[in-house]
């Protein structure tokens, strides 16, 4: 263990690009002693987040350019340089000696700052394929962690697989006994075909005489809209936009409808549930397809791209799993070994040989 030295870590716009930030940081003062802060961008999720896990969060200019028009890609760009000069005048005065990014756009300046200052830069990539802000940064780093081997082909420099790393979340009761609850899971923005298909998809469930409850998690959903839908339906579901409180909402769940962001794969394994996964084909370069792909096949998951989506199907599909106490247990299990509980830890053990 080298002494204890000052961390930062940079990343955010969503969910997924921030809360491994806060498992790092977790990890690194727990086996080091490491002081640490997150270094991030206004608008993104991390000012929802990082405070509320504990840590000290810092901001620097930075925008959004995937999904982006003309001029908020124009704005992004100016944004870059105003970020790195930020930036370098905090990794200095903090006396910052490691930096560790998380991914997405908020990471892209302080990354650069970093190696301006010659102050060693971890890349960290949770997808199944390197996002695009990573996909550029990994050439100034030192070392580039991934969560799954296949994300490491291609990458010029060193390259440790760590798993995904998760901050502390309470052990929660999976439910295998009528009446059945269902989680519908959109990632920290939502996904807009699951929050239109979603109530269509319990409909067709209810028909079949099953008995359930639903809690949809839809983000920047229409919550009023999506809520009359399901009481048109006849239907007990509770919707709601975002909720920092994870650990209650995975206790006592039986089956999760969800997208395929990794962090919330990782989450949905831990709690040991079962999941249909419709991948948001909107996401950059498609990596959700393959995050779904990848877990599915360690898993058993159901995955049903946007373009083949039946309700009455994965309905039947469903009440399939839900009729077959073997195989619905089945899915459980395999769900509950995917996910490497000391994911943060390895991160910390690569980052002390690079030290070192």
């Amino acid at each position: 263990m080298p002494e204890a030295i000052k961390i930062a870590v940079t990343g955010g716009g969503t969910a997924g690009h921030t809360l491994p930030g806060i498992a790092f940081l977790q990890a690194f003062r727990r086996e080091w002693g490491a002081e640490g802060y997150f270094i991030g961008c206004a608008g993104g999720f991390e000012t929802r987040l990082v405070s509320a896990g504990g840590e000290r969060l810092e901001l620097i200019p930075g925008g959004p350019w995937a999904r982006q028009n003309a001029m908020g890609q124009l704005r992004a760009a100016l944004n870059i340089p105003r970020g790195v000069l930020a930036a370098r005048a905090l990794l200095r005065r903090e006396k910052t000696e490691l930096l560790i990014g998380a991914g997405g756009y908020a990471s892209f300046g302080a990354c650069l700052a970093a190696r301006s200052l010659q102050i060693p830069v971890v890349i960290y990539e949770s997808n199944a394929e390197l996002g695009m802000a990573n996909r550029i940064l990994e050439k100034f780093a030192a070392l580039v962690c991934v969560a799954f081997g296949e994300t490491g082909f291609g990458i010029t420099k060193p390259v440790e697989i760590t798993g995904v790393p998760l901050a502390s979340l309470h052990p929660s009761t999976w439910r295998a006994a009528a009446p059945w609850r269902f989680l519908v899971l959109g990632g920290s923005e939502g996904s807009p075909p699951l929050n239109e298909e979603a109530p269509r998809l319990f409909a067709a469930l209810k028909e079949r005489g099953i008995g359930f409850s639903v809690r949809h998690i839809a983000g920047f959903g229409d919550l009023a809209a999506i809520s009359a839908q399901y009481a048109a339906a006849g239907i007990d579901a509770s919707v709601e936009g975002f909720t920092n409180d994870m650990a209650s909402v995975y206790d006592g769940v039986t089956f999760a409808i969800t997208s395929a962001g990794i962090h919330t794969l990782a989450e949905l394994s831990a709690a040991g549930i079962p999941s249909l996964i419709v991948p948001l084909s909107g996401a950059a370069r498609n990596h959700q397809f393959a995050n779904a792909s990848l877990y599915a096949a360690r898993t058993g998951a159901k995955v049903i791209p946007e373009t083949e989506w039946h309700a009455g199907n994965a309905a039947a599909w469903l009440a399939e799993m839900l009729n077959n106490p073997e195989a619905l247990h089945t899915l459980h299990r395999d769900a509950a070994s995917w996910v490497n509980r000391n994911a943060a830890l390895a991160m910390v053990k690569a980052c002390e040989r690079l030290i070192q």
